[in-house]
């Protein structure tokens, strides 16, 4: 028994020594996280019918929207809003009056350029550089009516709206007349496609390569000659002479909206590696809607932010915006990032869903971001003025890394920009270029850029969760995965061949069968000690023998050793003792 009451005693530690370690391998199959199926609420995609103050180019309007639209504007908000998975760091160690010295302004470039409001810029394939401006048109007060309507009789912009440079500033080409109405966004994709947004028209077009291609060496040819704007041109056939013609037209001319079909103000588009595109409708609707490479919607989120319905003390949501100006790809992490400009953040969602990931937002930027770029795991940004703050913040651009928060590096030209509109970065972050809307200039700035470290990429993929950091941590999550299964498999097996060695020693010393003798005995012992088991002994006629006197069995001379008869097995012997 003794030896038994050991091999228990060590069975229930090895027991719990195994119990301990599939706990801490099963805690970190919990930890592994995964995307879950984010359903968003009505409101996400909605917009309001309310009149909106239009902060950077003084327009005024209210949207016009579908019934079906104004009927999904009615459900309320609950103000439950996500929490924001981080911010900047208060305590960054960046002080607001630090410029990089390895980001020099190039201020010889472009300074032949002779520009109106300069609204974007984008850089080619090829390492061009375009410029979409705005000609003699300027974005005033009165440019659109109380419905975000364009006067389309004050007719097309009659200059070339879209500049071509190389990387010294000369001028390649000049094309765009009579073809755009109040140009806003600019995007060059990966395959020299030109995408374009008219605020005014309400429109988005795709202008192909190849076309573009052909109609700047057309334009080479044909330098010396001079050529007259097409008068009167009508808002149904307005590309219908223009070379080169868009191949993707999206929206409806002059015609605000917030449904599948009409946008209200698009401000710009992101494009894809695999040809899906990305649409910030911003001024008015403040969503972004997703379509794949023939044009067709694949999904929208978003609404406007600052409703009547909504605190004024509460923070915004993150499927909120408050005017959606920017935006910016990272194609090999699946991320989309926008700058909501009046709430002065980037935002960060995933490409494949519009799932929220991460809010950027730091003091030393200030509460306007009117741009944003990525390059190799950097965002780059331009922030604006505020006339409605006493301090506000300097006019700069700033480089931050999408997985510290830091701010990096701030860099600007000699002095502070006024009113940067847009910018972009060359793919090795080496180039970066910036339009100024009010003092009509293109900045470039050139960066020293370390091929060793930049040329780190993580693999294309897409993430799993929106609170996972980076590759590196889903990396760790599934190692945690699988060697927690595999611990949990050795424990079970180990737990069983224990078992299995306990129960074999047990039979080999005969341990169990007397066990089971001794669980029999006491269980009949005690089944003859209850009450129903003696009023039923009782009542069959049973004496209780375990009162009566026993004789001791070594008193020899005690016991009888004849044999016990009773009257009935003699009866004679009784009628005897009667007589």
């Amino acid at each position: 028994m003794t030896t038994l009451r050991y091999d228990t005693i060590c069975s229930v530690l090895i027991l719990l020594h195994i119990l301990v370690h599939t706990k801490t391998a099963l805690s970190d199959i919990l930890n592994v996280q995964h995307l879950s199926d984010t359903k968003f609420s009505s409101n996400e995609y909605s917009d309001d019918d309310k009149e909106y103050s239009d902060v950077d180019d003084r327009g005024r309007g209210s949207l016009v929207q579908s019934n079906d639209q104004q009927d999904t504007n009615k459900i309320q908000d609950s103000h439950l809003y996500l929490k924001p998975d981080s911010h900047f760091g208060m305590e960054n160690p960046v002080a607001t009056d630090t410029l990089d010295k390895n980001i020099k302004w190039d201020a010889q470039w472009g300074a032949q350029l002779k520009l109106t409001q300069a609204s974007a810029v984008a850089v080619d394939p090829n390492g061009n550089i375009a410029v979409f401006h705005r000609g003699d048109r300027i974005w005033g007060p009165d440019s659109f009516d109380n419905e975000n309507r364009f006067d389309p009789n004050k007719g097309p912009i009659a200059q070339n709206t879209i500049i071509l440079l190389d990387k010294g500033g000369k001028v390649i080409s000049e094309w765009g007349k009579d073809m755009f109405y109040l140009p806003h966004g600019l995007t060059i994709d990966q395959a020299g496609n030109y995408w374009v947004t008219d605020v005014a028209m309400h429109q988005v077009f795709k202008f192909d390569a190849q076309d573009v291609e052909r109609h700047v060496e057309k334009l080479k040819r044909a330098q010396g000659s001079s050529e007259t704007s097409v008068p009167n041109v009508r808002a149904g056939a307005l590309h219908e002479n223009s070379i080169p013609k868009p191949s993707m037209t999206l929206g409806e001319a002059f015609v605000p909206g917030n449904d599948n079909r009409r946008f209200c103000k698009p401000t710009d588009v992101a494009v894809h590696s695999n040809g899906d595109f990305f649409v910030s409708d911003g001024y008015c609707n403040s969503r972004i809607i997703k379509y794949n490479k023939n044009g067709e919607m694949i999904l929208h989120w978003g609404r406007h932010w600052g409703t009547s319905r909504e605190p004024v003390y509460s923070q915004p949501s993150p499927y909120a915006f408050l005017i959606a100006h920017a935006l910016a790809l990272a194609s090999e992490l699946n991320y989309i990032y926008l700058a909501d400009r009046e709430n002065g953040r980037i935002l960060c969602f995933f490409a494949n869903n519009g799932t929220f990931h991460k809010e950027y937002r730091h003091p030393a930027i200030g509460t306007k971001i009117y741009s944003v770029a990525y390059a190799r795991e950097k965002l780059y940004l331009v922030n604006g003025p505020d006339p409605f703050i006493s301090n506000p913040a300097p006019v700069r651009g700033f480089v931050l890394d999408i997985y510290s928060e830091k701010i990096l590096s701030m860099f600007e030209p000699n002095k502070n920009m006024d009113n940067p509109h847009s910018l972009t970065v060359t793919e090795d972050g080496s180039e970066i270029y910036v339009a100024e809307l009010n003092n009509k200039k293109v900045y470039r700035f050139l960066q020293e850029v370390n091929n060793s470290q930049s040329a780190k990429q993580h693999q294309p993929k897409i993430l799993t969760h929106p609170d996972t950091k980076d590759a590196d941590t889903e990396k760790t999550n599934i190692t945690k995965l699988i060697l927690g299964l595999g611990s949990a498999a050795i424990s079970f097996i180990t737990i069983c061949i224990a078992i299995a060695a306990i129960v074999a020693r047990c039979q080999k010393r005969g341990c169990l069968l007397t066990m089971r003798k001794r669980m029999r005995w006491e269980a009949e012992r005690r089944e003859n000690f209850k009450l129903t088991s003696l009023l039923e002994n009782r009542r069959r006629g049973r004496s209780f023998k375990f009162l009566e006197k026993r004789p001791n069995p070594r008193d020899f001379s005690k016991l009888s050793t004849e044999p016990e008869t009773s009257e009935d097995e003699h009866p004679e012997n009784s009628l005897a003792r009667v007589i």
